[in-house]
């Protein structure tokens, strides 16, 4: 990594310079299955160095309880730059709090209160969204009209009956790391009508916990907060001495000329996919996906926030395995178990009794996601008769997926399936 500068400490005046490498021993010490996801975090919060950064990033974790989201966003609480707060903790979130219209407070007192303007420039951290992605369709899609107005950047304004019309516009950058269960379809469905800015981090404990894997944590010799505060503090210093380094928040001017051609190729095929694969299935219409255009520059920007973490102000293939994570993270479940699963056959046909076994759903609700992906324009159902069983054959202009140069980035799943 590049040298790093030396930043005052309160108690002894000056701290050594710490490297990611460093950070990582740390927290694989004592938490070795959820380095990737900080590692994702401190990317996203190196997104507010990038000068050209006009739309906030918005990396949500999803995992059923005990997957270790909170820890994760645990270590992040607290981080200071030179002093001044950079993160801004919210363990009750509501989109309606951006811009507070409260008929029992003055419109000076709302000023004082909505949530905007007190996570500009900062990274707010939110440890419970479960409630904001449940609810009716009608709930779904004002919360998250909401949501993806903010992720513009430019602010927000509303109108009600109470308070008439209040807001911000100008900047608003900020950037979000959040926490949920896993989302339902409902959820999928009205994110991508919004076209979502959020993109997700699978922290999937798949494996059962044993007997014995209870039993050989509390053998631990560190307790568990003790860890968290050991994580912690390494990764606030990292934090600093990164932003110190780049200057602060839109300190650092990217030179885009330096980025190697193939991995700005790998991540807006990437944006592709995450645009197509959530789109919602409707059988009596074409399908529509939404512009892949938003999700290729948040993927790019996360992309220069890890190269950023890891002291390069240019782009190689090193950025692309986290990118390649959470493309699929961000993409409806059992869709992307049938993409794993061409990548996996090399692109060969699924039959049908692969596809359940893939999705773990029955053969008859196979055969719906099997209409899904042709609906889609990804594959073709081919269905029973002249001596075949029904099948699914990925779509030429989908091969892609399934080739050397680009099925192993969907292949590397640190986080997919991984033992928390």
């Amino acid at each position: 990594m590049e040298t790093s500068p030396v930043i005052p400490d309160e108690q002894d005046g000056t701290v050594p310079p710490i490297t990611l490498d460093t950070v990582q021993t740390v927290i694989q010490k004592h938490f070795p299955q959820l380095w990737p996801a900080v590692e994702a975090g401190l990317a996203t919060c190196a997104t507010l160095l990038l000068a050209d950064n006009v739309n906030p990033v918005a990396l949500i974790y999803v995992g059923p309880a005990g997957s270790g989201k909170t820890t994760v966003l645990n270590m992040f609480e607290g981080a200071k730059v030179t002093g001044a707060e950079l993160m801004y903790r919210s363990d009750k979130f509501t989109p309606a709090a951006f811009v507070s219209h409260s008929a029992k407070a003055s419109a000076k007192d709302l000023e004082k209160i909505d949530l905007l303007p007190r996570i500009k420039h900062k990274v707010l951290l939110t440890p419970e969204l479960s409630t904001i992605f449940r609810g009716k369709q009608d709930e779904l899609v004002d919360r998250f009209s909401i949501i993806t107005r903010v992720l513009d950047g430019q602010g927000l304004k509303t109108d009600s009956g109470t308070q008439g019309q209040r807001g911000y516009e100008g900047d608003y950058l900020f950037a979000w790391l959040g926490a949920t269960t896993p989302l339902s379809d409902s959820v999928w469905k009205v994110m991508a009508q919004l076209g979502s800015r959020l993109v997700f981090l699978v922290l999937d404990a798949r494996e059962e916990t044993t007997l014995k894997d209870l039993v050989d944590a509390n053998k631990g010799d560190v307790p568990y907060c003790e860890g968290v505060i050991e994580c912690q503090k390494v990764v606030h210093q990292f934090v600093e001495q990164l932003f110190v380094q780049h200057g602060g928040v839109r300190g650092m001017k990217w030179t885009s000329a330096e980025n190697r051609e193939q991995v700005l190729e790998s991540i807006a095929r990437c944006a592709v996919l995450v645009a197509t694969m959530r789109t919602p299935f409707d059988p009596n219409m074409p399908a529509q996906p939404e512009s892949p255009k938003r999700v290729n520059s948040v993927l790019y920007n996360l992309a220069r926030g890890h190269a950023l973490i890891h002291g390069r102000t240019f782009l190689t293939e090193d950025d692309l395995p986290m990118i390649a994570q959470i493309t699929l993270s961000s993409i409806p479940d059992r869709r992307r178990a049938i993409l794993l699963a061409f990548v996996e056959r090399e692109g060969r046909p699924l039959t049908v009794a692969q596809i359940a076994q893939a999705t773990r759903v029955s053969r008859h609700t196979a055969e719906t996601y099997m209409a899904e992906l042709e609906w889609l324009g990804v594959a073709t159902f081919e269905k029973d008769g002249n001596g075949q069983a029904s099948h699914l054959c990925l779509n030429p202009d989908w091969e892609w997926c399934v080739r050397p140069e680009f099925a192993p980035l969907l292949l590397a799943r640190p986080l997919i399936g991984a033992e928390a």
